[in-house]
């Protein structure tokens, strides 16, 4: 896919971050990864630069949000961990955002695939970084990777796992596939410190 279109998928950029096309704010658990299990806020940013086909989030759709009002939607829910997702989250800028959450004595977790840089700044504000590559190495820029988070589907590839990377590295199988958890186990007996995501919160029909 040319890098222009993927650019076009992206939202516009807002310089001072105060205004931020969200799609959906809401309470549930966290279902992948290191932090599965934990009660937590997701502020879903719109739009992103891939169109992954098994991608199931609706994302396109926004509203115009201030920075105030995201944080008093957030504020509306009892969990300490906000997780900003998407879309691609990256596509707009967080700075603000984060520190207005962090002031409020949030923890913060977001969720990327890995294809823009972060703004420097983020590294002092969000606790918790998962990259999620689709098929693509991670962008330079990225000073700290939590997890490492690969959907194992047809297309997946082993050696393209950046373990250097990352303090975890865990793979999803692909809609939860059987033939994509076969798969994803037989890789585990090859990688013994990587780790298995199941996506329980769609075990447990939970948003």
């Amino acid at each position: 896919m040319p890098a222009e279109e993927r650019t076009e998928r992206l939202p516009v950029w807002n310089d001072s971050g105060r205004v931020l096309q969200i799609n959906e704010i809401f309470y549930s658990i966290e279902g992948e990864g290191l932090r599965v299990g934990e009660p937590t806020t997701f502020v879903r940013l719109a739009r992103c630069n891939l169109r992954c086909p098994f991608c199931d989030t609706e994302f396109d759709r926004f509203t115009p949000m201030d920075i105030e009002d995201i944080a008093a939607e957030v504020a509306r829910h009892p969990a300490e961990w906000v997780c900003l997702t998407g879309g691609e989250p990256l596509g707009q800028n967080l700075a603000a955002l984060a520190g207005r959450l962090k002031e409020a004595g949030y923890k913060l977790h977001i969720e990327t695939n890995g294809m823009i840089a972060p703004n420097p700044v983020l590294f002092e504000l969000i606790d918790h970084w998962t990259v999620s590559p689709k098929c693509y190495p991670v962008v330079a820029g990225f000073a700290r990777i939590t997890e490492l988070k690969y959907v194992v589907g047809r297309a997946f590839r082993e050696h393209r796992v950046e373990e250097h990377r990352a303090d975890y590295v865990y793979l999803q199988p692909e809609s939860s596939e059987p033939r994509y958890v076969q798969k994803a186990l037989e890789i585990l007996k090859r990688h013994p410190r990587w780790r298995l995501s199941t996506r329980i919160h769609k075990t447990l029909d939970l948003p």
